[in-house]
């Protein structure tokens, strides 16, 4: 890793090597999700909470500079054209359009298996090769199969794979599912290479299940966590963030996080 390159790398993540990032990039293909109506305030609940880094659209990155000028910036690069109809993902977010607004990573799909838009493999190494001529890390967001609904979505042997597939093909960060067992998630973690950061996924019913799957990605071996809706659609945003932190970075257990969820609202 380049020394510039790994400024920006460093720029994302804790002097513990771990992160939490907060994702804000639904709205590209989602529009204005529930919850999210507001980026400027989910900004401001998330930065106060300790977030490390936000993953955001190029919009956002734009719009609401001067809310990011402190924390690590990832932007999405890729996308769908229309939430109404079923395209390919492509990429929509050049490195130019990173160098011009300062961000410390770019961000794209890694979808293998998936029957609809199997390009993300294809553009996936492409982006991370033009990133690195100019010292930016990628994150890949690497889900075998994708969204789609599928037996082996969240096997341990396909995430695995997956996540090591990414790597080989540039990623110098990864983003992927807690496949829900600790034991079989440490093969997910020993088979990448670069640090594995655990999606949050749609939004749980219980706080304690949450922040429970969390600990348990933690206790494998996660660098940390890339969370959306579990944050900003929570009751207390702020609040929820700092139980994450609270997590990541200190190594509490997952009664202790509920306490500070509980405590800072």
């Amino acid at each position: 890793m380049s020394e510039l390159l790994g400024r920006r790398f460093h720029r994302l993540f804790g002097a513990d090597g771990r992160s939490v990032v907060i994702a804000m990039d639904h709205g590209t293909t989602d529009g204005a999700v529930a919850g999210f109506e507001n980026p400027e305030k989910v900004l401001e609940q998330v930065i106060a909470g300790g977030a490390d880094a936000i993953l955001t659209s190029i919009g956002i990155a734009r719009h609401y500079s001067k809310q990011l000028k402190d924390i690590g910036l990832m932007i999405r690069c890729d996308g769908a054209t229309s939430p109404f109809l079923e395209h390919p993902r492509e990429l929509i977010i050049s490195i130019d359009d990173i160098l011009s607004t300062g961000a410390d990573a770019a961000a794209a799909m890694y979808f293998p298996g998936i029957v609809n838009g199997h390009n993300s493999t294809i553009y996936f190494p492409r982006l991370a090769a033009q990133a690195h001529r100019w010292n930016i890390p990628v994150m890949a967001e690497a889900l075998p199969y994708g969204f789609e609904e599928h037996p082996a979505a969240r096997a341990v042997d396909a995430v695995a794979d997956t996540c090591r597939m990414a790597a080989e093909n540039g990623a110098d960060i990864v983003k992927t599912f807690y496949t829900g067992e600790c034991e079989h998630f440490r093969k997910v973690i020993r088979s990448c290479y670069v640090p594995v950061l655990v999606l949050g996924g749609p939004k749980t019913y219980s706080d304690q299940e949450f922040l429970a799957s969390i600990r348990g990605a933690l206790d494998a071996g996660a660098a940390g966590v890339v969370i959306g809706r579990n944050v900003w659609q929570s009751a207390f945003p702020a609040a929820m963030t700092q139980a994450l932190v609270a997590l990541v970075h200190r190594d509490v257990n997952v009664d202790d996080a509920l306490h500070i969820l509980h405590e800072s609202r």
